[in-house]
């Protein structure tokens, strides 16, 4: 495209180098406020959460396994397993029976003949204390209020020399 006779002349006195300088002048002043802010501004919500910052607010307390293998020798407390059901060899607490969170009413009510609202649990999983005290809650819902939660779940117990019983897929 070709400018006309009065629009050259009109740009043929104007230099360019003015502009640029000032468009660069702005560009840097930016980015030197912008740095400044960010060393300047405290922090706010950090990029990652850190997990030592919260704590799971559990549906029932959390017992120690020394604790747990003293209430196993006492004989005083019915030992829950919340784990799901897995094909094969199947290692849990001898004498515990499973109530899962994917078919808890069925296995509630399998137990219920001689489980009472008064009689005192440890429920037990993988270490997952979400699931466990998920199922913790819905126990509380039913009137059971006596549980613990064994902190560090199947693995703490066979590391702390508790006995274990084999069963296949975690049957009853």
């Amino acid at each position: 495209m070709r400018l006309g006779a009065s629009a050259q002349a009109a740009l043929a006195g104007f230099k360019w180098s003015g502009p640029f300088r000032e468009a660069g002048l702005l560009l840097l002043f930016a980015l030197v406020l912008t740095v400044a802010t960010w060393f300047l501004r405290s922090d706010g919500l950090p990029l990652a959460a850190d997990p030592m910052g919260y704590e799971l607010e559990l549906a029932a307390p959390l017992t120690v396994t020394e604790k747990a293998l003293a209430f196993y020798d006492e004989g005083d407390y019915l030992f829950v397993d919340t784990r799901p059901r897995v094909d094969g060899d199947f290692q849990t607490i001898p004498g515990a029976f499973f109530i899962r969170e994917a078919s808890f009413d069925d296995d509630l009510l399998e137990y219920f003949d001689f489980m009472t609202t008064e009689d005192h649990f440890i429920l037990f999983g993988d270490g997952d204390l979400f699931t466990v005290s998920n199922i913790a809650a819905r126990m509380q819902d039913r009137g059971y209020q006596n549980l613990l939660i064994l902190k560090g779940g199947l693995t703490s117990w066979l590391q702390a020399g508790g006995e274990i019983s084999h069963r296949p897929g975690g049957e009853s």
